[in-house]
């Protein structure tokens, strides 16, 4: 019953949305409304995972990272043929407190390569999503070969907030490297939940 719910409440969310931007003429309005609706769909898709599995404790990051990219993909990057979507993912499980910031955090790192590091005059680009174990920490990282910036010039943005802020709600620090013509690299270092856990997290499983 709860499950029904919520994903009622997503759907009807996203349809407002929806109308929302059907209603708008305003090209940044219109972008920004559809940025919101990627966020509830990462929130959905997290909802439904834990409503599949049978615990409905952990989702694994390798299917939810790669529905992820192939969302954004389609979504915002409908019609470019010339630029593909890649997934290199270890195997890792992790709660859905975890998930959500970690979905939440590619979505945002994803909609700015999709949306600012290929102009229609690049061509043979690539959006990587990986995630690699560091020890006793992951790395997260959406990785593209677009056009780039010079990151001292550009202003702090809503979207580079919440990447900050998304990744302090896993513990973790995030960073965003790149070099005009070379490409950016938008990261999240975080720690290994399981290896995090307190005494009592550990009994309780």
């Amino acid at each position: 019953e709860i499950h029904h719910r919520v994903k009622n409440n997503l759907q009807i969310v996203m349809s407002l949305l929806s109308l929302q931007a059907g209603q708008v003429s305003d090209p940044a309005s219109r972008s920004a409304l559809a940025e919101a609706q990627m966020r509830i769909r990462a929130l959905a898709l997290v909802h439904r995972m834990l409503h599949e599995i049978e615990d409905q404790t952990t989702i694994e990051l390798h299917r939810l990272l790669g529905d992820l990219a192939r969302q954004i993909a389609e979504g915002f990057g409908g019609g470019r043929d010339d630029v593909r979507i890649e997934t290199a993912v270890v195997p890792a499980s992790v709660s859905a407190d975890i998930a959500i910031p970690l979905a939440l955090f590619s979505v945002e790192a994803l909609t700015n390569a999709y949306k600012y590091a290929f102009p229609e005059y690049k061509t043979d680009g690539f959006v990587r999503v990986v995630l690699r174990r560091e020890g006793d920490d992951f790395l997260l990282a959406v990785e593209d070969n677009g056009v780039g910036y010079d990151v001292t010039a550009i202003k702090r943005s809503m979207g580079s907030r919440l990447i900050t802020n998304f990744g302090q709600q896993v513990g973790g620090e995030s960073s965003v490297k790149s070099t005009p013509g070379k490409g950016t690299t938008v990261a999240l270092r975080f720690p290994d939940p399981e290896t995090t856990a307190q005494p009592e997290d550990i009994a309780a499983q």
